[in-house]
């Protein structure tokens, strides 16, 4: 396994890609979000466990999406077993996943107390949504907005320091401790692509935005438009999802001229 260092121009070429994978297999990728934001749903329903197990399984969620890739790239069927496909295999390391995922809701709840602390608060948060007379007051209210960005804000580190990881644990078989380190040191040095991915995705999510309220005005069906704009949605996120994969092995090669499983393949 070796570092890769690649151009900012990189960052939009994984969208691109990303947006390629979708194309070939949408429906299948579109439900793979689907069933992802549905399972989310019913655990975060569990009380004070559940929203840290939706936390938990996300490494291996983002590994899942990986694979899709993987499999769409040399012409295979996508199928919802690959969601979990990560720690189903007899060899898998469910145990270094167990300990990547304890890390990450570590990580992320301790953002998240940080937030609370740098930013207004949960109880100005909950006051100014009690006042609210609209849901659309949501997306003006001041207090609201600077809540979300500073949790945005705190948690973009999180998720750059663990982009690597999964990849890192399946394929490289390396432990917690040096696949968030070699991650970090990863997304550091591309650190000018991932600003122009970044970048693209919320040019996308933005547009995807404006096309919703166009949507909305010239359709008069409203229950017709809020699906295709749901549709747009998932679409846009199974491709974002798709894109990680080229996103982690554009940014290392392995040692091996092969692709073997248990190495990390090149793109």
């Amino acid at each position: 396994m070796k570092l890769r260092i690649v151009p900012a121009s990189s960052g939009l070429n994984w969208m691109r890609q990303g947006l390629q994978v979708l194309r070939r297999q949408p429906m299948n990728f579109m439900g793979l979000v689907g069933m992802l934001i549905g399972a989310a749903l019913l655990l975060a329903t569990l009380p004070l466990l559940g929203p840290l197990l939706v936390v938990g399984v996300m490494p291996v969620v983002w590994m899942g999406f990986m694979l899709a890739t993987r499999r769409t790239i040399v012409g295979e069927r996508v199928t919802p077993g690959v969601l979990i496909e990560a720690v189903r295999a007899p060899d898998a390391p469910r145990k270094t996943f167990l300990q990547l995922g304890g890390a990450y809701i570590a990580a992320v709840q301790l953002m998240m107390l940080l937030a609370s602390w740098v930013g207004p608060g949960a109880e100005a948060v909950a006051d100014a949504m009690a006042a609210m007379q609209d849901s659309t007051e949501l997306v003006v209210s001041p207090v609201v907005l600077e809540d979300m960005l500073w949790r945005m804000a705190l948690l973009m580190p999180v998720s750059l320091v663990f982009w690597h990881t999964p990849a890192l644990v399946l394929w490289a078989r390396l432990p917690v401790g040096k696949a968030l380190f070699f991650s970090a040191v990863a997304t550091w040095r591309n650190l000018g692509a991932f600003v122009v991915y970044g970048l693209c995705w919320l040019g996308a999510l933005f547009t995807l935005g404006l096309l919703d309220r166009l949507l909305l005005s010239a359709i008069p069906v409203p229950v017709l438009a809020n699906a295709l704009a749901f549709a747009g949605a998932l679409g846009l996120a199974g491709a974002f999802y798709a894109s990680l994969y080229f996103s982690t092995v554009d940014c290392f090669e392995s040692p091996q001229a092969g692709q073997e499983e248990g190495t990390l393949p090149l793109s």
